[in-house]
């Protein structure tokens, strides 16, 4: 039998502010093709809400701090980069345990064809290989008034709190969204209940304070997207 070597090496979690993740997002901001400053009205609010999920999944369970998946694998230069993804929330149950979340504000169409499905297969295939964490639950956070059936009928709803679930679906309401943004004091845009909130662009300035983390040694090639956005500046 031929042995084949993981495609993935050195995988660890580490947290958002983390130098070398910082730096990385600075120069995919760097290296975007002119006409790049907008970014998608259901990103923004996306995000926003994203926040007060976290915040509510957090005063149910502990979340981990260390949530942004990274590791090393060889690139098609043949050169080996670290590569990034980022885990909405992440539950550390016990030390060989964990649960990833994925939180999506979204259509219901795409709630019912089970978004965020292959973003939590992607992450767990990954941490698979960390010998340590002999279980990882997988857990779609949707938030919505009225919860959607979903293609896959296997998957169950569920509590944040559940912990033997391989897979799970929690619903959380528009009004549990609002209590929680006030709570942190997030200011969603008037309109954020109604799906039109979701359409359209916004202009975003460049964040000045991620120019300090732009030197570090993280290859550029280690982004299938920092690739893309090099390859288009070269042919304009």
């Amino acid at each position: 039998m031929t042995y084949t070597p993981s495609p993935y090496r050195h995988i660890r979690l580490v947290r958002p502010d983390d130098s070398e993740y910082r730096g990385y997002l600075a120069r995919l901001r760097d290296n975007r093709p002119p006409g790049w400053g907008r970014r998608s009205a259901g990103e923004y609010l996306g995000g926003k809400v994203e926040q007060a999920v976290q915040h509510w999944l957090q005063s149910h369970i502990p979340l981990k701090e260390e949530r942004i998946l990274s590791w090393e694998q060889r690139l098609k230069n043949n050169r080996s980069g670290r590569c990034y993804r980022e885990i909405d929330a992440i539950w550390q149950i016990d030390s060989e345990s964990l649960c990833l979340f994925e939180i999506k504000f979204t259509h219901a169409d795409n709630i019912a064809r089970g978004a965020g499905l292959k973003q939590l297969e992607a992450s767990s295939a990954i941490l698979s290989q960390v010998e340590e964490y002999a279980y990882l639950l997988k857990r779609l956070v949707y938030v919505a008034d009225e919860p959607s059936p979903l293609s896959d009928e296997t998957i169950p709803v569920v509590e944040p709190t559940e912990e033997y679930e391989e897979w799970g679906v929690i619903w959380v309401s528009l009004d549990t969204v609002a209590q929680a943004a006030s709570e942190l004091e997030i200011e969603l845009p008037e309109n954020w209940r109604d799906p039109t909130a979701r359409e359209g662009f916004l202009e975003t300035p460049e964040q000045e304070e991620w120019k300090q983390y732009g030197e570090s040694e993280t290859p550029e090639e280690s982004n299938p997207l920092a690739e893309a956005l090099r390859r288009a500046m070269q042919q304009e």
